[in-house]
Formats: structure tokens, sequence, C-alpha cells
């Protein structure tokens, strides 16, 4: 059962469908130029990808945007990539997004999850899980210059951080301690990178808060029967705390950074808190004194605050599975990866990505 959350209606998006011509998956030719005309809705398309999946994105302190493609089915032409003018362009450059699924991962891109960019780096998680079967090689995080679009290291999560089944999907980059914090959405834990030593942890290992409470969600009315663990998360640095969510489950939960960040940390699911009962969401974005995040049953955008208020931001069939959420000069970015429409063919099939104002809070 659904909780009884309270909402305040902001915007609503018609039932209005969008067209573009379809193509065959792993075409290099596949997107269309983006509107810049903001629509009655309040969104304006940056881009629509079509016959590739996009789950992640992120906007640079520039206004660079970059997005992800994983490969949870064969002949996806890249993984990483940037979008310029609408289209999107591999990055950084075609031959590292060469990889398929059967070839030797040696050093491509193999299935990037999410990427997020701070300052003048772009962090980038390599799951080394393509198809979400288990791990093929030990999962990496690579650093890219922006400026120089040069790599400037990369990291690996090893046995211990990992298990075979890790998938790892969501990264924070807390800059004040140098540490990089993840998700695993295949077994459920959060998981934790130094960047100034190179060693990494697992953290919270089954505990109730990363586990799965849903066997299923309601999506356009019909059961979507996943149980997923672990996903989105989202850093408050004014309260010094991250967020995590499972997506199959409604409530929102926090651990304090200082008990996070520390390796020796005794008993650290004694410091979880627990933050609010929320919809089922996937990534989620902290904006201010607020959770930013999906209501995936309702196809909708919505704004939690922490005493557990939920504002409905926008909603409808266009927002669909809003899956990753980004920032940038008061526009909340996001994508629609449509995960449960898109669980077999993807060919002919458009994917959005969008941006809208972020109200006031």
């Amino acid at each position: 059962m659904r909780p009884i959350i309270r909402f305040a209606i902001v915007l609503s998006l018609m039932t209005t469908g969008l067209c573009q011509s379809c193509q065959h998956q792993g075409s290099t030719d596949n997107f269309s130029a983006a509107s810049s005309v903001r629509d009655s809705t309040g969104l304006t398309l940056v881009a629509e990808i079509t016959g590739v999946q996009v789950t992640g994105i992120t906007v640079t302190d520039q206004g660079r945007v970059f997005a992800t493609f994983p490969r949870w089915r064969k002949g996806v032409p890249y993984t990483l990539g940037e979008i310029v003018n609408g289209e999107v362009r591999p990055y950084p450059n075609a031959e590292l997004n060469s990889w398929d699924i059967g070839q030797p991962a040696a050093d491509k891109l193999v299935n990037v999850q999410s990427a997020v960019a701070a300052g003048d780096t772009l962090y980038v998680a390599d799951t080394r899980n393509p198809l979400i079967q288990g791990l093929i090689t030990t999962p990496r995080v690579h650093l890219y210059n922006l400026q120089t679009n040069e790599l400037l290291r990369t990291y690996e999560l090893p046995a211990g951080t990992t298990v075979p089944q890790t998938y790892v999907n969501d990264l924070r980059i807390d800059r004040t301690r140098q540490q990089v914090y993840f998700t695993d959405s295949g077994r459920g834990a959060l998981m934790v990178l130094d960047l100034k030593s190179g060693n990494s942890w697992r953290v919270l290992d089954g505990h109730p808060s990363v586990r799965a409470t849903l066997d299923s969600l309601v999506i356009n009315g019909k059961p979507w029967k996943r149980k997923i663990p672990s996903d989105g998360i989202a850093l408050d640095p004014v309260n010094d705390r991250l967020l995590f969510h499972a997506l199959s489950g409604y409530t929102l939960y926090a651990i304090p950074l200082s008990v996070l960040s520390d390796r020796n940390a005794p008993n650290p699911g004694d410091a979880v808190q627990t933050v609010a009962t929320t919809p089922a969401p996937d990534g989620m974005w902290r904006s201010g004194g607020r959770t930013i995040m999906a209501d995936l049953e309702a196809r909708a955008v919505v704004s939690v605050g922490d005493d557990g208020s939920v504002i409905r931001l926008v909603e409808g069939p266009r927002v669909g599975w809003a899956d990753t959420f980004s920032e940038y000069d008061g526009e909340l970015y996001f994508t629609n990866s449509k995960l449960p429409e898109a669980d077999s063919v993807v060919s002919g099939m458009t994917f959005p990505i969008w941006r809208m104002t972020l109200p006031a809070e």
C-alpha cells in the first residue's frame, strides 16, 4: 500500500505524446535537435535520443551537459556522452565508448551508470556490470579534467568494497573530505572512496535502511515486479549528511558524513536517521533545504521537505520515469529513462532530457 502523503500540485503536464522518427539502436545518428522553447508545462526539451536509453545526467559549473547510457543490452553505441546542441557526442571519445557485450573489458568504458561533475572534474563510475548479471571485472571510477578532457586518474573498487553482484549506481562528491559516496543497487549498501589514499570501504551492507521493502511498484496501473535496494543518494552539506533511499521503498534515510567517512566508525547503522515517508524514487537531488526526487508511480517530480511535506512540482507522461537530476543556474535537469517500457527492445523509442525552473522554497 502506498503511504498517504500531503501534496501541493504546482505544475501539471498535459497527456500529449512526443513523436520522433524511429531509428535502429546502434546508429550513431540517433538524436534530434533540442527545443529552446519552454512549453506551457514549464518543461524545456534539452535533447531527445532515439534508440539509446539514457539514465544519468550532470551539468557542470559552466553549463556543459553530460549523460550516461548503460549497457543493459547489446549494441549500445556509447555509454558516456556530452550533449552539444541537442546531439550526443561520445565522451571523451568514440574509441573508449566502443566496447560491446562479450568483448574483453580492457580499458574501455564498459557500463557507465552515473557521472557527476564537481568543479573542473567529471567523476565517472563504470559499473563493470553490463546486463546487471554480475561483475566482469573490478568497478572503476574515472576522473576527467573538464578543461582539457584528459583522464586525470582511475580508481578501482576492489572486492570487499564490492561483491560479485554489486551494481555501482548513484555517486556524490564530498569535496570537503575528498571522498566519493556510492550506492550498491545490486545487493544493497553504501560505498566510500577516499580520493587521497585510494582506499575504499563498504558501509551498511544488508542494513534495513538499504534494503528494498516493496516487491513491486504500480506503474501505469500495472505492477512492475522488481525489488531494488539502495539507489538514489543526495549530499546535504548544510546538515553534513548523506540522504539515501531504496528504489523499492517509501522511506528516506540519512547518515552523518562524520560516520560515513570514517572507515573505523563503530556500528554505523546506529547512526542512520529516518527523514521522511516519501514516494518511491530513482535518483535524488538536494537543493537548498529540500530533496528533489521522482514519484515513479505518479510519473511526477516532487520536492520533499525535512518536515515530511511533499510538493509535486511537475507530473505527467512526459516526466515518466524521472531517473536522475542535476541543477544549473536555477534550472533542474532530469532524464526520463522510461525504465518499465524499455525492459526489452528500445529501438525506435525516444528518451528525453528535460529542464525546468525550480520554484522558490
